[in-house]
């Protein structure tokens, strides 16, 4: 079966599907692929009712339409199949895609001939929300990595069970759902090579912990930043006291993103061109960036995050798009700082608008930053589709402006 024809069976419509990318780390926390999840943007539902037109969708999506190396980089993309995909030929580059089994995929004759064939054509192969069970034997065999959610067991006994059982199978175990760092070194020291979660975007909380010199710098600098008093005159005699953060800030405003062909010399010039509230976002991020205690898809995940809710602000037609930059990127503070956001607001004079979009996501830019960080978790269910509606936000407006984010983040990280 051709995977064309899994495509004419189903009614495939010409939007393209919700996508977004969850990080899957190794024990170092550098990224070594990305989850791809999508939603068929004609559904009203969290899960699609035809599933092989949705994952179709995505992986034309991503494979296709969109270059998948701005969608996954030098990574493969994981992808979860279902039946019907796995028994056609699938026409995806080997080395950049790897193929997710679903839970409820039995290994039937048929199913274990499609994954031997695919085995043999150089496919990763990974299970899927794995629960051990001895029917699942021939499954086992033919995989490479098998994934555990943590979320799956009531108690640590009956997870530390079937990780024994998993370790005798020799095969790379991926913890998926990791929601604390406490869990991420547990997890480590279980022997799991790679992992998955929104661990690493939350803070790491340690009773009577300190903030170290350089963070303490940068969120002193922050404070600064945010205070209503502080002028051109004054942002500028910031920055000139740290030499490295000017040079980052002149190379970024000199980018080809940014500079039309223009060539800017001095702060003073950057902040007459950029704009006084623009030049403050950008000033934070370069200062969050440089902190060398936290991975780098943090700093990706506080880019995309600002820049959709940026774009959506700006659709919005809002006066002070800016802002909305500001509240996607300051949420990913207390991850960058391990502080509590109540505790990082005592310290940071931001406007009452910011603060209850954090804090309670009251407001305009509360209930955009809500929507953003729903759509990047891959919870479609919790998006308020029908509020979206009556702000002109369609669901294409999502999903192309996440997708420009993505584009965005990777051209200033290959910069700086």
């Amino acid at each position: 079966m051709e995977f064309t024809d899994v495509m004419e069976r189903s009614n495939s419509s010409s939007t393209k599907p919700l996508l977004a990318r969850q990080p899957i780390f190794d024990e170092k926390l550098c990224v070594a692929a990305y989850e791809l999840l999508f939603r068929n943007s004609e559904q009203n539902t969290a899960l699609p009712s035809n599933e092989d037109e949705a994952t179709s969708q995505v992986l034309l999506s991503a494979f296709s339409e969109n270059d998948i190396s701005q969608l996954t980089g030098m990574v493969p993309g994981f992808v979860n199949f279902t039946k019907n995909l796995l028994l056609s030929d699938i026409p995806f580059d080997r080395k950049q895609l790897v193929i997710e089994v679903l839970e409820d995929i039995t290994d039937s004759e048929e199913i274990v001939n499609a994954l031997s064939q695919l085995k043999q054509e150089g496919y990763t192969i990974a299970l899927d929300d794995f629960i051990y069970s001895a029917d699942k034997s021939e499954l086992i065999k033919l995989c490479d990595i098998i994934k555990v959610d943590l979320r799956a067991y009531e108690d640590r006994k009956a997870f530390l069970l079937d990780v024994k059982r998993i370790q005798r199978t020799k095969k790379r175990m991926l913890a998926e759902k990791v929601e604390t760092h406490e869990e991420f070194e547990l997890c480590k020291k279980l022997g799991f090579e790679l992992f998955q979660g929104y661990f690493f975007a939350k803070p790491q909380l340690v009773k009577g912990k300190q903030l170290s010199y350089n963070k303490e710098v940068v969120l002193a600098l922050i404070s600064k930043l945010q205070d209503e008093n502080v002028s051109i005159d004054g942002l500028e005699e910031i920055l000139v006291r740290d030499p490295e953060l000017t040079y980052k800030l002149l190379k970024l405003v000199n980018s080809a993103a940014y500079a039309r062909g223009r060539k800017l010399k001095s702060v003073k010039q950057a902040l007459t061109w950029l704009g006084f509230k623009k030049v403050k976002s950008w000033v934070i991020l370069l200062s969050l960036s440089q902190l060398d205690d936290k991975p780098v898809e943090l700093t990706n995940t506080a880019l995309i995050r600002a820049k959709t809710c940026e774009l959506l602000g700006h659709h919005l037609q809002d006066d002070n798009p800016e802002n909305y930059f500001t509240t996607g990127m300051l949420s990913c503070l207390p991850a960058f700082m391990d502080m509590t956001m109540p505790q990082l607001l005592e310290k940071i004079p931001l406007i009452t608008e910011i603060q209850e979009a954090l804090l309670y996501y009251k407001g305009y830019q509360g209930f955009i930053l809500a929507t953003v960080m729903a759509h990047e978790y891959g919870w479609w269910e919790k998006i308020n589709w029908k509020t979206l509606q009556k702000m002109n936000i369609k669901e294409q407006h999502l999903s192309d402006f996440y997708r420009k984010a993505v584009s965005w983040s990777n051209d200033f990280l290959n910069e700086h």
